[in-house]
């Protein structure tokens, strides 16, 4: 990565840190404050190594989407953000091209936040899991997990998330990337006119003609980014209810992830995927094009 690629992500972090930070530290920070002091319902059902296991999936999850939700929040508006601030001329007067100004902002928002969302909550679970098994079922509990096992476990698992997130950044590329491109031209109005034109669209097509393509082809990005994470849901669940009672979870966790994996990048070499990123690839030129025309 060069010097020049390197400076404009680190503008995103000197811009958007605070944020980042308060997304990704308050809500593990506020749930461990008051999980003390709070009343929490219900009581743990299953093995103790399968409900601490749960419980550090479910951590990891939340922030993730907590973050994930909050960086697409902020993603159309970056394609016109240094023309909204004014501050494109000293932008254009650098050295970096227009590809690395835009592909900087993308891959910070895009994949990197998301990243950290998940590692933050995969480092923070093991304690969350902890707390709340004190709070709902007492040290009895929490002494039955047998906590080396259950961090190795996920640690399989962690890197199964970090290649889902990638992949599915990859199959909703086309989707962000028309919101971005509407966003720089039409301002303000991009996102409600992208909503308008594909419901509108997509209704008249369906109720008129009897063509559900708009649909059809929104549907082909969702299933597979969805599928980016869990690619097999049958056979992992299946396996899922059986691995907490085998001696070598972690080793079987690990092959289920690496077979998961597998079966996610084969479901790459799909039509929907190809014209997908032939799209974004589109969308990425307008975006290049009407920053060079921003002066």
């Amino acid at each position: 990565m060069n010097s020049r690629f390197q400076t404009l992500l680190l503008r995103e972090w000197m811009q958007h840190k605070r944020g980042w930070l308060i997304t990704l530290f308050l809500p593990i920070g506020l749930f461990l404050v008051l999980l003390p002091f709070g009343q929490v319902d219900g009581n743990p059902d299953g093995p103790p190594l399968e409900v601490a296991l749960a419980m550090m999936a479910f951590t990891s999850l939340g922030v993730f989407s907590i973050a994930w939700i909050s960086a697409m929040f902020q993603l159309p508006g970056l394609a016109r953000r240094d023309v909204q601030d004014r501050s494109i001329e000293f932008w254009l007067s650098l050295p970096a091209s227009h590809a690395e100004s835009i592909a900087a902002p993308l891959l910070a928002h895009g994949l990197l936040v998301p990243i950290a969302g998940l590692l933050v909550g995969a480092c923070f679970g093991p304690l969350v899991a902890a707390g709340l098994m004190l709070k709902l079922a007492g040290f009895s509990a929490f002494a039955a997990v047998p906590w080396g096992t259950a961090l190795a476990a996920v640690v399989p698992v962690v890197l199964r998330g970090l290649l889902g997130v990638v992949l599915m950044t990859l199959w909703l590329a086309p989707l962000l990337l028309i919101t971005m491109v509407a966003s720089a031209w039409l301002k303000r109005w991009g996102i409600p006119a992208v909503a308008l034109v594909v419901g509108v669209g997509g209704l008249v097509l369906d109720k008129v003609y009897g063509l559900t393509i708009v649909w059809d082809l929104l549907l082909a990005q969702t299933t597979g980014a969805s599928a980016a994470f869990v690619a097999d849901p049958d056979t992992v669940g299946r396996q899922v209810q059986t691995l907490a009672h085998q001696p070598q979870l972690p080793l079987n966790v690990a092959a289920m992830a690496w077979h998961d994996g597998l079966r996610a990048l084969q479901d790459l070499a799909s039509v929907h995927f190809i014209g997908g990123l032939i799209v974004a690839a589109g969308c990425f030129a307008l975006l290049v094009y009407k920053r060079s025309q921003s002066h």
